[in-house]
C-alpha cells in the first residue's frame, strides 16, 4: 500500500489519465528504439562539441520541416505532451511539431474533417476506428515501417497489436492499461478482514468476493450488509464500485468460457448463458446485495480514487489508469487480482499512434513516434511509465532489471503486490482485448452499453437485455481481426 510520496515528485508526474504512449526500449533494448534516439543524440552532441570550433549544429545543416501531431487528453495530459515534444524539438532542432489538442468527444469528427480537406496530420492519437482507416489506405502499415525505425515485431507482447489483417497493422499499443481490483486498505483493517489476494492461484471466487463486499458495506448505524437489520437505503460505505464498460465485465465473461461474440462470430454472444451470467453478477451487486451504488447514486459520487480515499467505497474494479490519481490522493491503497478463481483470463489494452500516408516528412514523423513511445526518451514520459502506463515490450516483463525500472514496488504508484497482481497476472493470462479484435466494435458497443443501462437499473436481466439488443447488433458483426473468437 502507498499512502504518501515525496512532494517534489508530485509536480513532475501529474499527468493525463489516458495518454496513448509507450512502445520504446531501454538502452539495451532489442527493438532499438532507444538506441536509435541515443544514436541521434550522440551525433548531435558530437556536432555540438564541434560548434565551439567550426560552426553550426547538425540540425542547422538539415532541412527544416514541420509536422502536425493531433492528440486528446486532460489539461495535465496536454501539459505532459507539450513538455515531451518541447524536449523532442530541442533534440531535433530541424523538426518543428505543430501540436493540435482536440477534445476526445470531438476528435474523430475533427480528424475526418481534416482528412476530407486534405489536411490530415502526420502523426495522431487513435482509437479502434484506426483499423478502418488502415483498410481504407489512409495510414501506414506499421509492419512496413519497422526496419526504418529499428524495431522488431517480436519485441512486443503478441496480444498488443492493432492489426486489420494478418500482415497489416496500425501498430502496437502505445501504453498498456489493464483491468484490476483497487482497494482502501484502511477499510479492510477497520473491518478486521484480510487484504485481497495478489496472486492468481489465491484469487477469490465470486462468492467469496461478494461475501467480503457485504462485510465492507456499512450503513449509517454501523451495520454491514450481512446484518438482518442493515439499512440499504442509508449506506455510508459501499463494499465495491465498478466501471460499467466492456473492460470490466469481459475478463469475467472470457474466464467463464463466454465471449463478446458467439462461437461462429456472426452475432453477439453476450446473451449466451456464461456471458449473461457474468454480467448479471455485477448487476446483482447493485440490486440484490446492495453492496454497490445504483447508477443514479454513482453519478453523484466522485472518481474512483476519490471514492476510495474518502471511504465511500472499500473496493473498485476498473482500469489501472486510476493508479496515478490514487497515488496523488494520499489514500492507503493497494491492488489485488480480480475475483476469478478458475481460468483466469484478462488482457492489456490501450490506443496507438498512427502515421498518415499523406505525410510529406515520414522520417520526422517516425522520429516523433519513437520519442513519444520510448519510456526513456524524456523524464516526463519515464515518470508516466512509473505511474500511469504499463509497457508493451516483452522484455519489460521477462527481464527482472527492466521490470524494476517501471514496476518497482518502491515507486509511489506501485503498491505492495503490484508485480503479482498487475504485472504477472496480466502478462501470463492475457488474450487480445475485445476492443482491439472485434470488427466494428465502436458501433456494436454503443448499442450494448445503452442496453446494459436497463440491467444496471434492475429493469431487465442481462440475458433479456442482451437478447433484445442482439437484433440491432448482429447486422454490424463481421467477426474479428485475429480470426479467433473474442
Amino acid at each position: 500500500m502507498k499512502r504518501k510520496f515525496v512532494a517534489g515528485l508530485l509536480t513532475a508526474i501529474t499527468a493525463a489519465s489516458m495518454i496513448l504512449g509507450g512502445c520504446g526500449k531501454s538502452e539495451e533494448g532489442a527493438n532499438g528504439s532507444t538506441a536509435a534516439i541515443n544514436e541521434a543524440d550522440s551525433d548531435e552532441q558530437t556536432a555540438s562539441a564541434g560548434d565551439e570550433e567550426s560552426g553550426p549544429a547538425v540540425g542547422d545543416e538539415q532541412e527544416q520541416v514541420t509536422i502536425k501531431f493531433t492528440y486528446w487528453g486532460s489539461g495535465d495530459e496536454k501539459k505532459a505532451i507539450e513538455e515531451a515534444v518541447e524536449k523532442f524539438m530541442e533534440t531535433y532542432p530541424n523538426i518543428t511539431v505543430d501540436l493540435m489538442h482536440i477534445p476526445n468527444e470531438d476528435f474523430l469528427t475533427k480528424l475526418n474533417a481534416m482528412i476530407a480537406a486534405g489536411e490530415a496530420p502526420d502523426v495522431s492519437y487513435s482509437a479502434s476506428w484506426k483499423c478502418q482507416m488502415g483498410e481504407d489506405g489512409l495510414i501506414y502499415n506499421f509492419f512496413d515501417l519497422l526496419d526504418d525505425m529499428g524495431l522488431e515485431k517480436e519485441d512486443y507482447i503478441s496480444t498488443c497489436w492493432w492489426n486489420w489483417s494478418p500482415d497489416e497493422s496500425a501498430g502496437p499499443v502505445q501504453a498498456n492499461i489493464t483491468t484490476n481490483l483497487m482497494y482502501n486498505a484502511d477499510c479492510f483493517t477497520d473491518a478486521g478482514i484480510a487484504l485481497p489476494p495478489t496472486k492468481v492461484e489465491e484469487a477469490w471466487s465470486w462468492e467469496e468476493f461478494v461475501d467480503v463486499a457485504q462485510l465492507l458495506t456499512i450503513d449509517t448505524t454501523g451495520r454491514n450488509a450481512k446484518d438482518p437489520e442493515f439499512d440499504a437505503n442509508n449506506i455510508q460505505q459501499y463494499g465495491i464500485m465498478f466501471g460499467t464498460d466492456w473492460n470490466v465485465y469481459m475478463p469475467f465473461v472470457l474466464s467463464a468460457g463466454g465471449g463478446y461474440l458467439n462461437e461462429t462470430m456472426d452475432g453477439l454472444g453476450l446473451n449466451e448463458d456464461a456471458a449473461a451470467q457474468a454480467i448479471q453478477n455485477f448487476a446483482d451487486l447493485i440490486n440484490v446485495y446492495h453492496v454497490s451504488p445504483t447508477a443514479v447514486q454513482k453519478n453523484a459520487m466522485p472518481s474512483a480514487a476519490t471514492a476510495l480515499a474518502s471511504k465511500q467505497t472499500a473496493m473498485y474494479i476498473d482500469g489501472s489508469w486510476n493508479h496515478l490519481d490514487l497515488m496523488n490522493s494520499g489514500c492507503n491503497w493497494g491492488v489485488g487480482v480480480l475475483p476469478i478463481s478458475e481460468n483466469y483470463t484478462t488482457f492489456f489494452d490501450g490506443g496507438s499512434l498512427i502515421i498518415f500516408k499523406s505525410t510529406q516528412h515520414l522520417d520526422a514523423a517516425e522520429k516523433l513516434y519513437l520519442w513519444l513511445t520510448n519510456p526513456e526518451s524524456a523524464e516526463r514520459i519515464t515518470e508516466l511509465y512509473r505511474t500511469l502506463w504499463l509497457p508493451v515490450q516483452t522484455e519489460y516483463y521477462t527481464d527482472e532489471a527492466k521490470m524494476e525500472f517501471w514496476a518497482s514496488e518502491e515507486l509511489p504508484a506501485r503498491p505492495a503486490g503490484f508485480k503479482d497482481a498487475i504485472v504477472k497476472a496480466t502478462y501470463e493470462n492475457s488474450v487480445i482485448a475485445t476492443e482491439i479484435d472485434v470488427k466494428n466494435f465502436n458501433e456494436i458497443n454503443t448499442l450494448v452499453q445503452s442496453a446494459l443501462e436497463q440491467v444496471w437499473s434492475g429493469k431487465k436481466t442481462a440475458q433479456e437485455a442482451m437478447t433484445e439488443v442482439k437484433g440491432q447488433t448482429d447486422s454490424l458483426v463481421d467477426g474479428t481481426y485475429s480470426g479467433n473468437r473474442s
